[in-house]
């Protein structure tokens, strides 16, 4: 804990064993396990020089600890003025670094990042995060295990934790992956605002609309290199396009999308079920998502048809469209959701297998 002021692991263990057994005598120093008598002295010297022990003059010196209560509020605030003073000098190190020409880098703020920071990149612009974080989700990812992804992030739990409001928009892709559902309700669960379409143009993350990051080029493998897009022209129209295929995308919390839908009571199971179907997964993916057999999902998608008076499920996606089972603000039923696909693929979202 006082290493955090500036004392080495020696000092900190030291001074809090001459707090706690008061003014002694050097040489009767009680002795620190694992530690040699030369780390003892060079200790003994480091508290000195901060001001945290004074030794009295003379043969046999005298060690007594300074009050923490006196010298604490001291070291915290050299220690935070020392923090203040790296980061003005940061800020000028980054004026410095976007002042370099680099390959690929035109006028637009845009700086690109290689593949092997782009995880540890992303985890940090997220952690600057004030007021929101807005989101595009789409399979591969940088990583199976790698931190700032949708596989992982408890970076986005920390934030949500903190106040920090998460939206994020769902690929069809991310939902089918093996527990993905799972994953995306445990986010729901801590605060996140979640919607899903058919497909993704690209894969996004913006922060406090002052930095977005999206990937660059694009492997087999996965994502590679990554631009940083600082405030610009293009950064306004990321956030214009996150904005509008939000307007249009499919809420995936039953419990949120009841608070603004305007039709017939459908419970969260039929919620659920019913968004699931209009983001154009399989019954066999739907089935495997919500841990139930095939047949499960067909008898409850046959019962949506039923209460809507319908035949195929192109039907019943109109049907839910228009009379508000989705969302009462749709006037006319999404086409963003489907990434740009006219209203005529409907019938393909909805169709299931």
């Amino acid at each position: 804990m006082l290493e955090a002021l500036g004392l080495t692991c020696d000092e900190a263990e030291l001074y809090q064993v001459l707090v706690r057994s008061g003014p002694c005598w050097a040489d009767r120093l009680p002795a620190l396990p694992g530690v040699p008598a030369d780390r003892t002295a060079a200790a003994l010297d480091g508290l000195a020089a901060k001001g945290l022990l004074s030794r009295t003059a003379g043969g046999r010196a005298r060690l007594i600890a300074s009050p923490p209560d006196v010298v604490g509020e001291v070291l915290l605030l050299r220690r935070m003025q020392e923090l203040h003073t790296a980061r003005a000098a940061m800020g000028r190190l980054v004026d410095e670094y976007r002042s370099i020409p680099r390959p690929g880098a035109g006028r637009a703020a845009v700086e690109f990042t290689p593949d092997v920071a782009v995880a540890q990149r992303t985890d940090q612009i997220q952690r600057k995060a004030q007021d929101e974080v807005m989101i595009f989700d789409a399979p591969p990812y940088v990583a199976a295990s790698a931190e700032g992804t949708a596989r992982r992030n408890s970076c986005e739990m920390e934030k949500l934790a903190a106040g920090v409001r998460y939206r994020t928009v769902y690929d069809r892709l991310a939902i089918e992956e093996s527990g993905g559902l799972a994953r995306i309700d445990a986010y729901i669960a801590a605060g996140e605002e979640a919607r899903a379409v058919h497909r993704l143009p690209l894969k996004m993350m913006i922060v406090d609309r002052e930095v977005g990051i999206v990937p660059a080029s694009t492997t087999a493998e996965g994502p590679d290199d990554s631009a940083l897009i600082h405030p610009s022209p293009l950064l306004d129209a990321l956030i214009g396009l996150f904005e509008q295929t939000w307007s249009s995308a499919l809420p995936l919390d039953p419990r949120a999308d009841r608070e603004v839908r305007g039709g017939p009571e459908l419970d969260e199971a039929e919620l659920r079920l019913l968004t699931l179907l209009l983001s154009g997964l399989t019954d066999e993916v739907i089935a495997r998502q919500l841990g139930v057999g095939r047949r499960t999902v067909l008898r409850r998608a046959r019962g949506l048809m039923d209460r809507a008076g319908v035949a195929t499920r192109m039907q019943l996606g109109w049907h839910a469209a228009r009379h508000g089972w989705i969302g009462s603000q749709r006037k006319e039923f999404p086409t963003s959701w489907a990434a740009g696909r006219p209203s005529a693929d409907v019938g393909q979202a909805v169709g299931g297998a």
